[in-house]
């Protein structure tokens, strides 16, 4: 008899709201907050981060706005080790159902040195004595972040983490900070991180898009076992950005028996969550953004548009209807004679050959990039007989 195989839980922790938001042009207001907040619950995401707490006061109270209204997804406060933030983070926190704190640590030479000039003792000492007290006001879901794991000396990276995780850290955050890592490191460095702590503390990832990797080392740790992966709507984030959530969850869902995973997230409501994201901060997006950009389901060319009518999958590995998107045939100069009959039958014509001809010469013929559906549809009641014309 064989045996099927259950997928193992995968864990979806969004910060659009706090590293997507602290980039530059993507401040929020509280509304806007609390909107995509609600979006992300209805999503699916597992833990929502809302904020800095003590960043301001301001912070706090979103902070703390977003713990009253959510009920679905963990909330999540960022902290520095300190007994400030750490508070003020319980504090915004506390109305929620289920909540979470997320300590910065220092793991690198160069943040030790130059950011934060302490040794590597007094960041030992610092991150087991704000996880203490973490635990103290009331947090028992606490994640230590090791600030730029990937650049730090894995020994000393390693100590942090058990050290960590004997003041009581539930997770242990691997954030490449800088956007350096490589897919090829990935398995060693989750290997590594997971054998200095005991078996019940959890391993997550948080990786930025300075090289444009964020998605390629986010899924080479889900092959690696992670447990989490933290990931902001359209890939916002400082610089570059973070990973995708978009698109991280579409290759899970494209090749399932490869990761052997399973997420919560809703798919169908991908896409309207990102344009949600998209139109709250007027962000500009590639076309050709996966998933969720304007031509990631859309197609000019005519040899790609023949065969689509015939068959989708000719070209669309993806269905837009999978993420709540819908497919788009955009007429053009480089359309051809089968899009062409396509969409004039979608006004309600039976267009003849003469019809056909007449216009694909006018497009072909023409400067313009894109024939929209207004020109395309005066075009075809220039050259039909009025007797022809639906009534």
């Amino acid at each position: 008899m064989s045996t099927v195989s259950v997928p193992k839980p995968l864990t979806i922790f969004d910060t659009s709201l706090r590293d997507g938001e602290q980039a530059p042009g993507n401040a929020m207001s509280l509304p806007q907050k609390l909107r995509i907040a609600r979006e992300l619950e209805a999503l699916g995401v597992n833990t929502i981060e809302a904020g800095f707490p003590a960043a301001s006061d301001n912070d706090l109270a979103a902070v703390r706005a977003i713990a009253e209204a959510v009920r679905g997804s963990r909330i999540c406060a960022f902290a520095r080790a300190s007994r400030t933030d750490i508070e003020a983070a319980a504090r915004a926190v506390e109305p929620a159902q289920a909540a979470q704190i997320e300590i910065l640590g220092v793991a690198s030479e160069i943040h030790l040195r130059h950011k934060r000039q302490i040794s590597r003792q007094q960041a030992l000492e610092e991150i087991e004595s704000a996880v203490h007290l973490a635990r103290r006001v009331g947090f028992d879901d606490i994640c230590v972040a090791p600030e730029d794991a990937t650049r730090a000396d894995p020994a000393f990276l390693g100590a942090m983490c058990a050290s960590a995780a004997r003041a009581g850290a539930t997770m242990i955050l691997i954030p490449d900070t800088v956007g350096c890592l490589l897919p090829g490191r990935v398995p060693a460095l989750v290997e590594a991180v997971r054998t200095s702590v005991p078996a019940t503390v959890k391993v997550a990832m948080h990786a930025h898009d300075d090289l444009g990797l964020a998605v390629a080392n986010t899924l080479a740790a889900i092959e690696a076992g992670i447990d989490e992966i933290q990931v902001t709507l359209c890939g916002i984030g400082e610089r570059a950005g973070n990973c995708a959530l978009e698109e991280v969850v579409a290759a899970l869902a494209a090749h399932p028996a490869h990761f052997g995973r399973s997420t919560t997230i809703d798919l169908h409501r991908v896409y309207a969550a990102c344009r949600l994201l998209i139109e709250s901060l007027q962000l500009p997006m590639a076309r050709g953004k996966a998933i969720i950009g304007e031509n990631a389901f859309a197609t000019a060319a005519g040899i790609h548009q023949a065969a689509i009518i015939r068959n989708p999958q000719t070209y669309e590995f993806l269905e837009p209807e999978m993420f709540g998107a819908e497919r788009r045939m955009v007429i053009s100069r480089h359309s051809g004679r089968h899009a062409l009959k396509a969409k004039i039958e979608a006004f309600g014509l039976s267009p003849t050959p003469g019809l056909i001809e007449t216009i694909y010469r006018e497009l072909t013929a023409s400067e313009e990039p894109v024939c929209s559906d207004s020109r395309l549809r005066a075009l075809v009641l220039q050259s039909t007989p009025a007797t022809a014309l639906p009534v």
